[in-house]
């Protein structure tokens, strides 16, 4: 029987396996940067263990998200913050950049990105995700339930629960002239956030007995979506922002004339002075683009493109545009 012959790939792979890291990271850009080859390369490095060939992955995955890879680019959002604590070790960097001119400016690069990234957000607010095909599943309707089948809401219950949902996040206290200064619309670290997707989660449940919630839902999801950055980790649309500012448009549009029950929250005892500029600002543009694209506005805002028209707007409001951040 003939011995089977190993693919071109199969042999590359064995004699890769007994390089050193420095060795493989050398070899990745010793010819052409093809990305195929790059993936092969990072497959053989994670396998290994140890700060060298983590922060070489790190350094490869870097490359391939800069390339345009979706995959790579949600990876390295991950990544972050494991790079930054590897950078810390200036020894295992020189060592493995060393004086490579394009492993140097790749791992520039990569520094700069991470400058620019949000500290607020341990990991970059994820896109939405595809959506799948539904599964029909036939459910129950009022006539198969009988009168007394013994369900029941306690309306009470629940606006007491949501009023100690709003006390908390504004930062104060029922019947008692208590106020925390960081507390309410303010968007200053990943305790905000944290704060503000706990408050959210909270007016989701309520929204369906408590009419109030579905304004603070909205003033909340215009605010939270006012403050974080316009463009992802790699200079694309930052689809959180996206979903937050066309979800807080649809339930303005649904729960308008309350909202305004409820503006005085966003007093400075509450929210920082820029609040309401940047929140209004993003509600005319939705007018404007009403009366421009009626045909669109009237199905829903999702075909409302609230980041593209901002960063559209930015050259008016100074060097934001260079940020790519509200």
């Amino acid at each position: 029987m003939a011995e089977e012959i190993p693919s071109p790939e199969a042999r590359l792979l064995e004699e890769v396996q007994s390089l050193g890291v420095e060795d493989i990271l050398a070899l990745c850009y010793a010819f052409q940067h093809r990305p195929e080859r790059l993936r092969l390369y990072l497959d053989i490095l994670r396998k290994r263990g140890g700060e060298r060939a983590q922060f070489a992955c790190c350094l490869l995955c870097f490359d391939l998200a800069r390339q345009g890879d979706p995959i790579f680019q949600k990876e390295f959002a991950y990544l972050a913050d494991t790079v930054r604590a590897l950078s810390t070790n200036l020894v295992l960097v020189s060592a493995l950049v060393g004086s490579d001119p394009y492993l140097r400016f790749l791992w520039e690069l990569c520094q700069a990105q991470l400058e620019l990234a949000d500290p607020r957000f341990a990991v970059e607010p994820a896109a939405e995700a595809t959506p799948v095909e539904a599964i029909e599943v036939e459910l129950l309707s009022d006539d198969d339930f009988s009168p007394d089948f013994g369900i029941s809401i306690d309306e009470r219950a629940i606006h007491q629960e949501f009023e100690e949902a709003v006390e908390a996040f504004l930062g104060s206290e029922i019947d008692m002239p208590i106020y925390d200064p960081e507390a309410g619309f303010r968007l200053r670290h990943d305790r905000d956030v944290e704060r503000i997707e706990r408050f959210l989660r909270a007016l989701d449940s309520f929204r369906a007995v408590v009419p109030l919630a579905r304004s603070f839902r909205a003033l909340t999801l215009l605010f939270y979506g006012t403050h974080i950055r316009s463009k992802g980790f790699f200079g694309g649309i930052n689809q959180r922002k996206q979903s937050l500012l066309r979800e807080g448009v649809a339930e303005f549009v649904t729960s308008g004339p309350s909202l305004w029950e409820i503006l005085g929250v966003l007093g400075p005892l509450h929210a920082s002075a820029d609040v309401w500029e940047k929140i209004s600002d993003v509600l005319a543009d939705y007018v404007r683009w009403c009366v421009a694209a009626p045909d669109l506005a009237v199905q829903d805002p999702t075909a409302y493109d609230p980041v593209g028209r901002m960063l559209a707007r930015q050259p008016l409001v100074g060097n934001r545009r260079q940020s790519g951040r509200e």
